[in-house]
């Protein structure tokens, strides 16, 4: 399964970071490690050699899961690296609690 964006820059690191919630199975996710089976928030860096739009993919490892992605964040590796103490404090609004001050 893909998840897609608008289109990237050819030759650029960013950084992704998004809330995935898997109920009914297990999902690993490309570029990450490790496999997701609840609600927890998915950070990493990929390199892109093309203009393609930027996609996060997952493969399914047991169940029928159900995945849903939310609170999605896309910025260059230089914009996190130059703004990491604001971006790593955002608090996520998920419906049930009020974000991070």
């Amino acid at each position: 399964m893909h998840l897609t964006t608008v289109p990237s820059v050819r030759w650029t690191t960013y950084w992704v970071s998004f809330d995935v919630n898997v109920t009914g199975g297990t999902v690993s996710i490309i570029g990450t490690q490790g496999e997701f089976s609840a609600r927890q928030r998915v950070s990493y860096m990929t390199y892109l050699n093309n203009s393609a739009p930027l996609s996060a993919t997952y493969s399914v490892k047991s169940g029928s899961p159900t995945v849903t992605v939310t609170n999605i964040l896309i910025c260059t590796q230089a914009d996190y690296q130059a703004n990491k103490t604001l971006l790593d404090g955002i608090g996520y609004f998920d419906g049930d609690t009020m974000p991070r001050a």
